[in-house]
């Protein structure tokens, strides 16, 4: 399908919209979730431990960042898949991450940015709360609970002393490495964009902007994430419906639904009955590829 112009207006509108009541009030549709984190001051140097939770993929590295918003690998990546397939209990799940860190080496007093890409309310002292489980991952005993401090406990356990854990997700990194990469220059012209496995944005705003803020001493600018997978926009269609309905949290995330790498098989699965099933987004770029090469012909 493809939509007009005033369709899309109408659909940034909604969001627009959407987004302010989610500054204003916990708990919406928007979640618009404080990152409690400030652009990246200019000149940030130092090294760091990375540990990537995302889709279905565990990588950890160690990171250098350089004058000028150059940053490096000097370790690693390592990576994983999720121990067992996406259901497994939440204690395995988070020794399977402190071992890709032990194969990193020596990591003794180095701080750990936890990038944990699922939906979560970040507190003050920069751990975050797992809200729910997305993008079809179900790990038991995990929602409801502080990463940060569980990836703490098992790292600790393989008697590991790096740092502290300070988490965000996939999105408010994009915007923190977009605003590093340039300088810290500007940030509210910043926007983290994510669209792979799910997708969701965040941004910088003022403290002021933000009426929910419980924290009153922040004053300059606020990395926000905005969840806004769970937008539900106007001008779904049925099929959309269809997949919501079918899907193991109806009702929810359902603009990751309509355009992220997680559905949009099934999508097409719909939308396409008599064509053989396509098992990844990876299917689909192969198949548009092969459409343009007929085309050619």
């Amino acid at each position: 399908m493809k939509l007009s112009l005033t369709e899309l207006q109408d659909i940034r509108r909604t969001l627009a919209a959407r987004i302010v009541f989610g500054l204003s009030t916990p708990g919406t549709e928007i979640a618009a979730l404080p990152a409690y984190l400030a652009p990246p001051p200019d000149g940030m140097t130092g090294r760091a431990v990375v540990v990537d939770a995302g889709g279905t993929n565990l990588r950890a590295a160690v990171v250098e960042l350089l004058p000028g918003g150059v940053s490096r690998i000097v370790a690693g990546p390592e990576p994983a898949k999720f121990p067992g397939g996406p259901e497994v209990a939440g204690d395995a799940f988070f020794d399977v991450q402190a071992e890709l860190v032990e194969r990193l080496g020596a990591v003794h007093g180095l701080p750990v940015g936890y990038c944990f890409s699922y939906p979560s309310e970040t507190l003050p002292s920069l751990d975050a709360r797992l809200l729910r489980w997305t993008k079809g991952v179900q790990i038991t005993g995990v929602e409801g609970t502080s990463v940060g401090e569980r990836l703490g406990r098992a790292l600790a356990a393989r008697k590991l002393r790096p740092g502290p854990v300070r988490v965000l997700n996939d999105t408010v990194a994009s915007l923190l490495g977009g605003a590093f990469a340039h300088g810290g220059s500007q940030p509210a012209a910043f926007i983290g964009l994510i669209v792979g496995t799910g997708t969701n944005m965040a941004t910088f705003l003022p403290a002021g902007r933000i009426p929910k803020l419980k924290t009153g001493h922040f004053v300059a600018p606020m990395a926000v994430n905005l969840e806004n997978g769970n937008f539900n926009p106007p001008h779904l269609q049925p099929f959309d419906a269809e997949l919501d309905a079918s899907s193991e949290n109806p009702g929810a995330q359902r603009f990751e639904k309509a355009v992220s790498g997680a559905y949009l098989p099934r999508l097409f699965g719909r939308l396409c009955p008599d064509h053989a099933p396509l098992t990844s987004a990876a299917d689909l770029v192969r198949l548009r590829e092969e459409g343009t090469a007929d085309a050619r012909r």
